[in-house]
């Protein structure tokens, strides 16, 4: 996927009127195909066009220079002009495993003339472990690859160096992860379950509306250094702790819990603190993650709090024939149709829309 814009700038007299073409393009590469590729071997993503100069990415697994020891990814930039030769800065960069563009996995060329009439290359050694890579950037198996072109005219030296900025991560999440580690600069502390989490007031308060009412507020946690919390597990305060400082969801994985349960217990808490994108990523975590063994659980939340799509997409499973004769026999499904009623009517109405003829089907 390539986002493409021209610029025109229009500079004070110090430097010379020129035009500026940039464009970033986004390369999903399939780990699983390229983790045994030797040395110097490479894959290249599709041509795109920048200002309209071919372009691709290649990516080398392990590298292309021998003294890396096949431990460097190798990136390079193609380019490929018909008529004139072209000067470019261009930068690449990694998604991280959330989507957001790593301050940590970022290098450029500042500039670098290609010439015209063949594909000409140039490129970065990446030093990164495979390891580091599945850990910090691998996603469904994928990780994506980002790269940031542009291209100067003639007059690129007197381009201020503002303008020629490529890839520019954003290191706000490195500073709040660093502000989340350091216990030191820490004002207030939740003790959940026998275990001490710290924190900062005026970054609890800023994102959740109900630890604002509470540390601030007339209630007796503001005056408090410890506050008990109950009802929640370490693991899920921890979880959410994490989304207020980073606004992303950790790795959860738990050998003895199921992802999906502690997706339904960080949604409640969610719920509880007043946390609107926690909620929204534990809802559309727990949408594709619906199956025989999580329906009916999660449409007891969906109807708990209130979810209309999360209902919707759970009636829709278990109302299929073939499913709902399997769960309408487990006690979790009479208990759950025993403390919502308007539900059995719901299940009821929505098997009948399936149906042309509503004689077809009685529900009992």
């Amino acid at each position: 996927m390539a986002l493409l814009n021209n610029v025109d700038l229009d500079e004070d007299a110090s430097y010379m009127s020129m035009e500026v073409a940039c464009g970033t393009y986004q390369f999903k590469v399939d780990y699983s195909n390229t983790k045994s590729m030797a040395f110097n071997e490479y894959i290249s993503s599709p041509i795109f066009k920048v200002n309209g100069h071919d372009c691709k990415i290649l990516y080398f697994p392990r590298g292309y220079f021998i003294s890396t020891g096949g431990k460097s990814i190798g990136l390079m930039l193609a380019m490929h002009s018909k008529s004139e030769d072209v000067t470019a800065s261009f930068s690449f960069g990694l998604l991280d495993k959330y989507g957001r563009l790593s301050s940590k996995a970022c290098a450029r060329i500042n500039m670098w003339t290609f010439s015209q009439n063949c594909w000409d290359e140039n490129g970065i050694p990446w030093y990164m472990e495979q390891s580091e890579l599945e850990e910090n950037f691998l996603r469904d198996g994928y990780f994506t690859l980002v790269c940031s072109v542009t291209i100067l005219s003639e007059s690129y030296k007197e381009v201020p160096k503002r303008f020629v900025c490529g890839i520019m991560p954003c290191s706000i999440d490195d500073h709040f992860v660093e502000l989340f580690e350091r216990k030191e600069t820490t004002d207030v502390s939740f003790e959940v379950d026998g275990e001490i989490f710290t924190a900062h007031r005026s970054v609890l308060a800023a994102r959740s509306p109900v630890f604002n009412a509470e540390l601030f507020g007339p209630m007796a946690e503001s005056k408090m250094e410890t506050i008990a919390i109950k009802d929640i597990k370490p693991l899920i305060f921890k979880a959410m702790l994490h989304f207020i400082y980073m606004d992303s969801l950790p790795d959860m994985s738990d050998e003895n819990i199921p992802l999906v349960i502690i997706t339904q217990h960080l949604l409640v808490a969610a719920d509880r603190y007043g946390l609107d994108g926690l909620k929204s990523l534990c809802e559309d975590r727990l949408l594709r993650d619906i199956s025989m063994d999580t329906a009916i659980s999660t449409l007891a939340l969906a109807e708990e709090l209130d979810l209309k799509e999360l209902k919707e997409h759970c009636l829709s499973f278990i109302c299929d024939p073939k499913n709902l004769l399997l769960l309408s026999v487990t006690n979790e499904y009479v208990q759950l149709m025993q403390r919502y009623p308007s539900l059995l009517k719901e299940i009821g109405d929505e098997i009948r829309g399936q149906f042309q003829n509503p004689n077809q089907l009685a529900i009992s």
